[in-house]
């Protein structure tokens, strides 16, 4: 799901560049280079997130096992050699792949992994977010416009504000095992709950006003968003009791922040293909 939502976010950077995404005969390629560059980062951090991984019980291949570490370790290297040597085939696209990887990087690898600080987590994961929209549009040659900076930045802070914070709500054991000092390591459950809940407020808001006042275009992906946020808030307050319960219902505020920005994208992306970039 991860990688199918990065992806999405890269199409619809495509669609606020380009009128006709048929028109761009780099798209396809530049689509290919992008899911590379997502798997890359995703190994990356699937190898370097192990322990956590074990202690919170996940279901991911590495930590279950599947994959041996030192074959996903392998594969990670190809994988991003490969993302940057096929980049160079679509013009443009190399830089920000290599600021992807590198972010992605970031992210997981020590001495001072970006995942360790809530903080530090929102801002890379932001501009993980903010370069696959920028990327799509290069990918077609294109500039994404006011609109599509005004979407992208939303989305992001979508990420960056209330994904960054939810995912961690249903890992505190394994996330604290493994050295990490979040906000719901280092303050409880509770206070993370209301972090999120603020950002989910903050984005859902900001993204309808930024809509109207810069990009009204955009109203189709910021409603969704709101909506979304509203079921956000709900689903915190409506599991706040059960947070010492089963870890699948303590990341159900993640699920609704995974369904919401698929909605918002994939929205935003069909306004796009039946009106054309603003």
């Amino acid at each position: 799901m991860v990688q199918i939502v990065f992806l999405t976010r890269f199409t619809v950077g495509a669609a606020f560049a380009s009128r006709d995404l048929a028109d761009g005969p780099h798209l396809a390629a530049g689509v290919l280079v992008w899911w590379l560059a997502v798997v890359a980062a995703y190994l990356v951090n699937g190898v370097l997130d192990v322990k956590e991984d074990r202690a919170n019980g996940s279901a991911r291949p590495i930590a279950r096992g599947d994959l041996p570490e030192r074959t996903a370790a392998l594969l990670t290297a190809v994988v991003a050699a490969g993302s940057l040597l096929l980049s160079l085939y679509v013009p443009g696209l190399t830089p920000w792949v290599a600021l992807f990887l590198l972010l992605g990087w970031l992210y997981s690898a020590p001495p001072f992994p970006a995942k360790r600080w809530s903080s530090t987590c929102a801002v890379v994961v932001f501009g993980l977010g903010w370069t696959s929209f920028a990327s799509g549009a290069v990918a077609v040659g294109g500039e994404p416009g006011p609109s599509g900076l005004v979407f992208a930045t939303v989305m992001s802070a979508w990420m960056a504000l209330v994904g960054a914070v939810v995912k961690d709500l249903g890992d505190v054991e394994g996330d604290a095992v493994g050295g990490r000092r979040t906000v719901a390591v280092r303050h409880g459950a509770a206070r993370a709950r209301a972090v999120a809940v603020a950002g989910a407020l903050l984005v859902g808001a900001g993204g309808v006003l930024a809509a109207l006042v810069w990009a009204p275009l955009t109203l189709a992906g910021a409603v969704p968003l709101a909506i979304g946020a509203v079921c956000m808030v709900a689903q915190i307050v409506r599991t706040a009791r059960a947070a010492d319960g089963d870890r699948k219902t303590r990341r159900s505020a993640y699920r609704v922040f995974m369904r919401t920005q698929f909605a918002a994208n994939v929205t935003m992306l069909l306004a796009l293909l039946l009106h054309g970039p603003a």
